[in-house]
């Protein structure tokens, strides 16, 4: 329950960050708009990666524990603010004409990438929770604990169908605002993107100890 408050807590600070943007005198600072923002974002992910890679190399490469205590999330949750400036930034740079209008006004075009801001907090979710739960389900084979690995894997199934439904819909905005997506595209995206997670889950199971992924042990 704590982590997924803590993925619904990221999930905010991205939207309340998004508007935020818009709020910021970018003027006020000594280069162009489109330099400023693109610095903006780079310090900001400069500084996320260097926290990030601080942690992995003092305390190790556990993921979960990183994402829940050591303030995981919301370092990935800045990088993400901060690549959402850089692109913006060099959007700016790149097709002025297009994006400076839409940056005066607040505007549209950057609702493309708050909506999909929100899909991907959501594919995050399921996916990490998939994600650990196959994990579990690979633990508990190993020790042969059968009963326990199909509950799991219930609830792993669950959770990688919501995981697929929203990364569906996902492809569905994109390919209604944004983008052209065939259906097979789209088809082979989700299948792809479902047997990535269920592979990394088993190969998690499979190599950390189990005593690290059930709260039994």
């Amino acid at each position: 329950m704590n982590t997924l408050i803590r993925i619904y807590s990221a999930s905010c600070i991205v939207v309340v960050g998004f508007f935020t943007f818009f709020l910021i005198p970018w003027h006020l600072l000594p280069f162009s708009d489109a330099a400023n923002i693109t610095l903006v974002g780079s310090v900001i992910v400069a500084l996320s990666a260097g926290y990030i890679f601080y942690c992995m190399r003092r305390d190790g490469a556990d993921l979960g524990w990183f994402l829940v205590d050591r303030g995981g999330l919301f370092a990935i949750t800045f990088a993400v603010l901060g690549i959402a400036a850089f692109v913006c930034g060099t959007l700016l740079f790149v097709w002025p004409d297009l994006y400076v209008p839409a940056f005066e006004q607040g505007a549209l075009p950057f609702g493309i990438m708050l909506v999909s801001l929100f899909w991907l907090a959501l594919i995050f979710m399921f996916g990490f929770l998939t994600f650990g739960m196959v994990a579990r389900v690979a633990a508990n084979v190993r020790l042969f604990q059968f009963s326990r690995a199909a509950v799991d894997a219930l609830i792993a199934l669950v959770c990688l169908g919501m995981a697929a439904v929203f990364f569906s819909l996902f492809l569905e905005v994109i390919n209604d605002i944004a983008i052209r997506i065939s259906n097979a595209a789209q088809w082979n995206a989700i299948w792809t993107f479902t047997g990535l997670l269920l592979a990394a889950g088993i190969i998690r199971g499979a190599w950390e100890s189990p005593s690290q992924l059930l709260d039994e042990h």
